[in-house]
């Protein structure tokens, strides 16, 4: 019985697979005709310029606004060379700092300036933590670290 019983599985699974499905290509749901639901992964509007930053900032409202920032082709890369000479700015209008160096990396901007003469661990300190509220004041938008050095010419 048993030998038999074998066979005559496989013969079921054979004949069952080569049934005839005659109404599964009317029945078969096609993502390219549904108009019920919006189809997000097609490109419906191949007019509009797609931003990637389009997608990150507009889901999450906890996200940080990246628009502005961003380096190549995307919109705010123009912006590192103002913000730049806008610290120069900054610094120069002080009237005691010499700008060393501007640096730019993302959100990150490192600042080196001479001051005249010698300066005290506790006078280094206060002219870092001056020209840092300034300079945060003018460009928020960078996590900015000083570095006060000693001019002694």
């Amino acid at each position: 019985m048993k030998k038999r019983m074998f066979p005559m599985l496989i013969m079921l699974f054979i004949i069952s697979g080569c049934q005839n499905n005659r109404g599964a290509k009317e029945e078969a749901y096609d993502l390219r005709t549904d108009e019920r639901a919006p189809n997000y992964m097609s490109n419906r509007d191949k007019d509009r310029k797609h931003l990637v930053e389009d997608d990150i900032t507009d889901q999450n409202p906890n996200f940080l606004d990246l628009k502005g920032t961003g380096s190549g082709s995307e919109t705010g890369a123009g912006n590192i060379g103002v913000d730049t000479n806008k610290a120069k700015e900054v610094i120069a209008d002080t009237n005691e700092f010499v700008t060393d160096s501007v640096v730019v990396n993302g959100d990150r901007m490192w600042v080196a300036v001479y001051k005249k003469g010698m300066l005290k661990d506790s006078e280094k300190i206060d002219a870092e933590a001056r020209l840092h509220r300034k300079l945060v004041q003018a460009l928020p938008r960078y996590n900015i670290e000083v570095r006060v050095q000693e001019d002694r010419r």
